[in-house]
Formats: C-alpha cells, sequence, structure tokens
C-alpha cells in the first residue's frame, strides 16, 4: 500500500498538464527547474491570441540557477482572470522566489505547479530558511538539474530523532542510485552533526525508493546507472507540548 501510495504522490507532484499537484518539496522543486531565482515583477503584456501564458518582465535579485533573463512566461491571463486551474497572476512589484522551466525557443515558463514562493515582509520562517539553502547551494556551485523525480517513505524511520537538540535547521545529502534503484553511495553536502549524518544516511540506503519512470516507458523501475538526487532533511525545534523532529517536508 505504501509503495502504491509513493507512485500517486509522484504522478501528481509537478503534474503541470492537469494541475492537480502536490505542493513540492524545496530539493525537488531545485532539482527539476531550469531557472531559480528571487525577482521583482516589473511589467506585464497581455497574453498573445489564445496563448495559454502571458509576458512578464522582471529584475533579477539573486539569480540561483540558469540564465539571467529580463522576462518569464506565466502560465495565465494577464488580466487576472482564472481560465483554469492552472492560471496565476502576480501584481507588478511582486517579489517572488521563480523556479521555472525551460520551454520551446528557449523561454523560461511557470505555472501553480511549479513551487513559486510570494516573499513577504518581513519573511516568515520558511522563506528565511528556504533563501539560506539557495545561498548555500550557489556558493557551493550546486547546480543539478535533473527531470526524474524519485520518492521514499521514510516517515516512521525518523521518528526516532523526535526530542533532538540541533544548532542547524537543514541537512543536504547527495544520493547516487544504480540502475535498479538501489542506493549506491550517499554523500554528505551539509549535515547535522557526524553521528546523527551516518543514521540518516543509513536510513537513505535501507529505503525502499520508487521513480515517475515506472510504468512509463520500457525501463520500468529502472533509472540509468550513476543518477543523482538531493535530498533534504529539516530540523523543527520544540513548540509548547509538542517535542522537536527532523522531517522530510519543508513548511
Amino acid at each position: 500500500m505504501k509503495y502504491l501510495i509513493l507512485l500517486i504522490t509522484l504522478a501528481l507532484a509537478f503534474d503541470g498538464n492537469a494541475c492537480s499537484c502536490l505542493e513540492p518539496k524545496f530539493m525537488e522543486k531545485y532539482i527539476q527547474s531550469d531557472f531559480v531565482a528571487r525577482i521583482t515583477v516589473t511589467q506585464t503584456f497581455p497574453n498573445q491570441g489564445s496563448a495559454p501564458h502571458y509576458k512578464s518582465n522582471i529584475v533579477i535579485h539573486q539569480l540561483f540557477k540558469g540564465d539571467p533573463v529580463k522576462s518569464l512566461s506565466i502560465y495565465g491571463s494577464s488580466d487576472g482572470k482564472r481560465r483554469s486551474s492552472c492560471d496565476v497572476f502576480f501584481e507588478i512589484g511582486t517579489e517572488m522566489l521563480v523556479y521555472a522551466r525551460k520551454a520551446d525557443g528557449g523561454r523560461y515558463i511557470f505555472d501553480s505547479c511549479s513551487g513559486y514562493v510570494i516573499l513577504t515582509s518581513p519573511r516568515r520562517n520558511n522563506q528565511d530558511r528556504e533563501l539560506e539553502m539557495l545561498d548555500f547551494l550557489k556558493q557551493r556551485n550546486i547546480i543539478t538539474t535533473s527531470k526524474i523525480r524519485f520518492g521514499a517513505d521514510l516517515g516512521e524511520r525518523l521518528a526516532v530523532f523526535r526530542g533532538e537538540t540541533l544548532r542547524k535547521r537543514f541537512a543536504i545529502f547527495e544520493i547516487t542510485f544504480n540502475g535498479n534503484l538501489t542506493v549506491d553511495s550517499v554523500k554528505t553536502i551539509t549535515g547535522f552533526n557526524p553521528a546523527l549524518d551516518d543514521k540518516l544516511i543509513e536510513i537513505l540506503k535501507q529505503s525502499r525508493w520508487v521513480s515517475d519512470r515506472i510504468g512509463l516507458d520500457a525501463n520500468g523501475d529502472k533509472v540509468p546507472p550513476g543518477s543523482k538526487l538531493l535530498f533534504a532533511f529539516y530540523y523543527y525545534p520544540a513548540e509548547g507540548k509538542y517535542p522537536s523532529f527532523i522531517g522530510e517536508y519543508d513548511v
């Protein structure tokens, strides 16, 4: 049953065609995207004919991935009217984190499933953490891009870490897969502490992984040998009667 749920989750994640997507994890949308930046919308232009997207000029404040473009294509209507569940519209002056894919002609485009984040003032904790992680990846020149999606059920195995007291808010690991989706190796990109990192690495190695290639092509449950995945864990301090915990979701 858990295996089936994982497959359904992968099918829904980033389902830009139907827009029946789940909120993507930070590392998932970073890896899947061709363009990642903190931007401000400066101008919008009407949809051309029956085009499902409109053009917006932008100012890039921080470029984390991709080319330094001056405009993006956004799936939606420039007049702000929603024609489908995929449509999004942003007022001039909106500051946001954008995760976009490269479309025909080299333009970058994004929609409601891309994982964009509208930035507030003051920043919320999860926004600060996302910016911190993007800064870290840029400083380390980690620009991994892969269109293969992976998933594993780790929830129950992470329960043993409840009550931990840690200084860092996140840890990132690089997983290298064998062709049959078993884990070949795990490298710590940035960790919590060596002892805890070793335990998390062991969990990653022992977990059953799936990919969105299952049922989609002749390779079935196989991926190209050496396929890599960046995977993050998040530390959440205790709040009131609730103990601290480590999770795989950024909330």
